[in-house]
Parts: C-alpha cells; structure tokens; sequence
C-alpha cells in the first residue's frame, strides 16, 4: 500500500519537503553571512491547510497531474513543490552590501526545526492510527 495515495500522509510528506528545502535555503543564508554583496533568500510560504484539499482534488475527487517547471510534469498525480526561492526585500545591509541578519537566521532555523519535529510526529501519529485501523498494534 502506497501510504502517499492518503490525502493526509501525501501533505505530511510534501509538508516535510517544504520544510527541508527551507532549511536548506536558510543555512545557505547562513554560509554566506560574510560573503559581500550577498541578498539573503527566503522559500516563498507553503499553504498547509489547502494541501490536503488540493491532493484529494477538492470536491470532484479526482487527482490531476501538475507541473513543477515549465518543462517537467509530476507523474505521480501528487502535487509538486512549486515553492519559489526569492530574495528577501525591507533588509538591513551591512556595508558590505550583504543582508543576511544573523539572529534573525537562527530563530528562522529553530522554528523550522520545531516545525519538522511537529509534522515528523503528525505523521508518526497517523501511521499508528493506521496500524491499529487494520489490527496490527499488537494489543496496545
């Protein structure tokens, strides 16, 4: 049994995803708080509460496939991570010409952090209200 054709399970993971492709970005940001010239990035916001709407296909209840890039279609009928890296506008520069703020880095990356921890135990929770659906908890 594929666990993605359950609504909720496919937006865990895509919601897992997202938040791994924003660490990614920021600790980036972070790598580069010295580098001159450099404009700090930010992923543009995911939607979670529609994503589970969005993975059922609404009320008709059909899954269509949908493209990621201009050149690329998800097969899978799930929807791809269309998230967007922009740059970060209203930020302080140094004078170097670089806009990364350290602190504000951090507090991102510990909320993300909390964030994953948070979908990482929905999903567990999930996959345990599944077993026990099917009988395979063993007594507990």
């Amino acid at each position: 049994m594929d666990l993605t054709n359950i609504p909720i399970m496919a937006a865990l993971k895509q919601r897992l995803a997202w938040l791994n492709n924003n660490q990614a970005v920021i600790t980036e940001n972070i790598s580069h708080a010295d580098t001159p010239g450099y404009r700090a990035k930010q992923l543009e916001k995911q939607q979670f509460s529609g994503l589970v709407d969005e993975l059922s296909g609404g009320a008709s209840g059909s899954v269509q496939m949908k493209a990621n890039s201009g050149r690329h279609m998800d097969i899978s009928g799930g929807a791809a991570d269309t998230s967007r890296i922009r740059e970060m506008k209203g930020r302080e520069e140094s004078p170097n010409g670089n806009s990364v703020v350290l602190e504000e880095e951090m507090m991102t990356l510990a909320d993300n952090q909390m964030k994953y921890g948070m979908v990482v135990n929905l999903y567990k929770k999930n996959l345990g209200l599944l077993k026990k659906a099917i009988g395979k908890d063993g007594g507990r």
